[in-house]
C-alpha cells in the first residue's frame, strides 16, 4: 500500500456519512429533541382529555336520547299525554323519593317505564349498569353519578307536580376508562416508540463522535508525521542543489522536487478539508493581486509541461485584478484544476486560461483538451473520492478530493464552480468568485 493509499483510507475513516452532521452540536439536538418529546407529550395529554370531555358529553346525549324517546312514547301511550317534557341531565347523590303511591305510579306502570328505557338505552348502546329512581326535586350535584330528569310524569295523577325520573350509573371514570383504552395505549406505545428511536439515534451520534474524534487526532498525527520526512526530503534537496549546482537542472531532482511537492500539497488539502468537515477552518482573507497569482500558477506548471510537449494559453486582463480571498487556498484550487488537465489527458496537454473581470465578480474559465468526463459522472465529480473512470484513468495518482476540495474552497469564498464537458473531447471548469 502507497502513502497516497494509505492516507486515503485513513480519511474514508473520518468521513462517514454522519460525520457530515457537526458532532459539537449533540447537546444541542439532545436538548431539541428532548423539548420535542415534551412537546408530544402534552399534546399526547391536552388529546386525551379533550377525547375524556368529548365521550362524556357523547354518553350524556345517548342518555339524553333514549330518555325522550322513553318519554315520547309514554306520552303516547298515556290518555292524557302531557305537553313536551323538560329533559335535563345532571350529577347527584342525595336525593328525597316520591312512594308510588304519591304519585299515582302503579307497580305496573313503574316496571313498563323501566322496560321502555331499558330498550331504548340499548338501541343506543348504553351497557352500563344503572338505577331508576323518581324524585320531587332537582338532583343535588355530585360525583360519579348520572340523573336524568324531567319536568312531570305522564303516569302522575296530580298534573302539576313535577317529579323527575332519575338515572344513576355506577363509577363513570370506570367506563372513561373502558372508552378510552385503546388511544391511552396507542399514545403510550407511540411515545415509548419515538423515545427508543431518539434515544437509539442520539447513543450512536455520541458514540460516533467519540470514534471520530479518535479516527481525526490518530488521521491528524499521521499526517503531521508524513508531513516531516517530507519537509526533511525538500530541506536535503536544497541543500544538495546548493551544494552542487551541477544536479540542480538534473531530471532526477527535478522529478524528486516535483513529487515531494505533490504529496505534500495532497497531504495539506485533506488536512484542510478535515479541518472544513469539523468547522474549524477559517479563510484568511486579504485583498490581493489575482493575476500574479494565476501566473505565478501557471509558471511552476511550465516545466511539467515542457516534458509531455503541452502548453498553457493564458488570456488575463492587463491591468491587475483585485479580490478578497484567501490567495494560498485560491492557488491551490488553480493547481487542482491545471494538474488535473494534465493528469487526464492522453494527447499533448493544451490547456486555455481565461481571466474576465465584471462589475461585482471575476469569471475564471478552465478548458483542455483531456479525455471528458460523462453526463452521468459529471453529477457526482464535486464529490470526495469521485474519479473518472475512463480507460486506465486509475493509473493516475490522487485521493480523488481535488475537485471537492476546489468546491469547497470557492463556495467558502461565496462563489460558484461548474463544469461543461463533452467524452473525449475535452472539458471547461467556470469559476465566478466575487470581488468583494
Amino acid at each position: 500500500m502507497t502513502t497516497l493509499d494509505f492516507l486515503s483510507v485513513l480519511y474514508r475513516i473520518i468521513d462517514r456519512k454522519v460525520a457530515i452532521i457537526n458532532l459539537k452540536k449533540i447537546p444541542i439536538l439532545f436538548t431539541i429533541l428532548s423539548l420535542a418529546l415534551l412537546s408530544l407529550m402534552i399534546f399526547q395529554v391536552n388529546w386525551l382529555l379533550t377525547s375524556k370531555k368529548l365521550i362524556e358529553e357523547q354518553f350524556e346525549q345517548k342518555v339524553n336520547m333514549a330518555m325522550g324517546s322513553t318519554l315520547s312514547e309514554l306520552n303516547n301511550r298515556a290518555y292524557n299525554p302531557s305537553e313536551l317534557m323538560d329533559l335535563q341531565i345532571c350529577e347527584g347523590e342525595t336525593q328525597k323519593f316520591y312512594s308510588v303511591e304519591k304519585l299515582g305510579i302503579s307497580p305496573q306502570q313503574r316496571q313498563e317505564l323501566e322496560e321502555t328505557l331499558q330498550s331504548y338505552m340499548s338501541i343506543y348502546g348504553i351497557d352500563e349498569k344503572y338505577k331508576v329512581q323518581i324524585f320531587d326535586s332537582v338532583c343535588e350535584s355530585g360525583e360519579n353519578k348520572y340523573c336524568c330528569s324531567i319536568s312531570t310524569l305522564p303516569f302522575c295523577k296530580d298534573k302539576n307536580t313535577e317529579a323527575m325520573l332519575g338515572i344513576s350509573f355506577g363509577d363513570k371514570l370506570e367506563y372513561l376508562f373502558d372508552q378510552m383504552l385503546p388511544m391511552i395505549l396507542s399514545s403510550i406505545l407511540i411515545f415509548l416508540l419515538l423515545a427508543s428511536v431518539s434515544f437509539i439515534i442520539l447513543w450512536s451520534l455520541v458514540k460516533q463522535k467519540r470514534i471520530t474524534e479518535n479516527n481525526i487526532d490518530f488521521f491528524d498525527n499521521t499526517a503531521h508525521e508524513l508531513k516531516t520526512p517530507l519537509t526533511n526530503i525538500s530541506l536535503a534537496l536544497n541543500l544538495l542543489t546548493k551544494s552542487h549546482p551541477e544536479i540542480y537542472h538534473d531530471k532526477y531532482a527535478q522529478i524528486i522536487k516535483s513529487e515531494n511537492s505533490k504529496l505534500a500539497s495532497q497531504i495539506d488539502r485533506v488536512l484542510y478539508l478535515s479541518k472544513i468537515e469539523n468547522g474549524e477552518f477559517k479563510l484568511k482573507s486579504e485583498r490581493f493581486n489575482l493575476t500574479e497569482h494565476i501566473v505565478e500558477v501557471v509558471e511552476n506548471f511550465k516545466l511539467i509541461l515542457e516534458q509531455k510537449s503541452g502548453q498553457i494559453n493564458l488570456e488575463i486582463p492587463s491591468k491587475a485584478v483585485f479580490v478578497m480571498g484567501d490567495p494560498y487556498h485560491l492557488r491551490n484550487v488553480f493547481k487542482n484544476l491545471i494538474d488535473n488537465a494534465i493528469k487526464y489527458c492522453k494527447e499533448e496537454p493544451a490547456i486555455n486560461i481565461k481571466l474576465t473581470e465584471g462589475p461585482h465578480n471575476i469569471r475564471l474559465n478552465f478548458r483542455d483538451n483531456g479525455i471528458g468526463i460523462s453526463p452521468k459522472d459529471q453529477e457526482h465529480i464535486f464529490e470526495k473520492f469521485q474519479r473518472v473512470n475512463t480507460g486506465n484513468v486509475r493509473m493516475a495518482k490522487g485521493f480523488g478530493i481535488g475537485l471537492s476540495y476546489v468546491k469547497t474552497i470557492v463556495e467558502l469564498h461565496k462563489g460558484l464552480v461548474s463544469v461543461e464537458s463533452d467524452l473525449y473531447k475535452g472539458s471547461s471548469f467556470q469559476l465566478l468568485i466575487p470581488i468583494k
